[in-house]
């Protein structure tokens, strides 16, 4: 099993753990939070990255569902899976793309065009595509 194989299970495992701990919590069991049981695994993985901003109160529960959306139709339009990059990037990494984003759109409006750009060179810098 090669090393992306290896991380991308990781990575389910994670998420199996993490939709354990919400089935847990009686507050995201309230109807309000219904949507989040529809998330796939990379769109979960996006809420619960998203929870701590909820948690400290930066994001409401209605902007977080809009937030979650838009993460993860921007991971979906700006990293496809047919991107030769990509294709043997571990799920994780893809991710961590659109996760600086956002941490970059917290701080400054940006166009289509320069969210774009954002991703591409980081992309290009990832310290796992360095090493090969």
């Amino acid at each position: 099993m090669d090393m992306p194989e290896k991380e991308d299970q990781a990575f389910f495992k994670l998420i199996q753990q993490a939709r354990e701990e919400i089935k847990n919590n009686p507050e995201l069991q309230a109807k309000i939070w219904d949507w989040i049981h529809e998330l796939d695994d990379e769109g979960f993985f996006i809420f619960c990255y998203l929870l701590e901003d909820y948690n400290q109160k930066m994001v409401s529960q209605k902007e977080m569902e809009e937030t979650v959306y838009t993460l993860v139709m921007l991971r979906h339009k700006f990293i496809p899976a047919e991107l030769p990059l990509v294709q043997d990037l571990p799920i994780r990494w893809q991710l961590q793309l659109i996760f600086n984003l956002y941490e970059k759109l917290k701080k400054e409006e940006m166009s289509w065009e320069a969210c774009q750009e954002f991703i591409d060179e980081q992309l290009k810098n990832l310290p796992i595509l360095q090493e090969n």
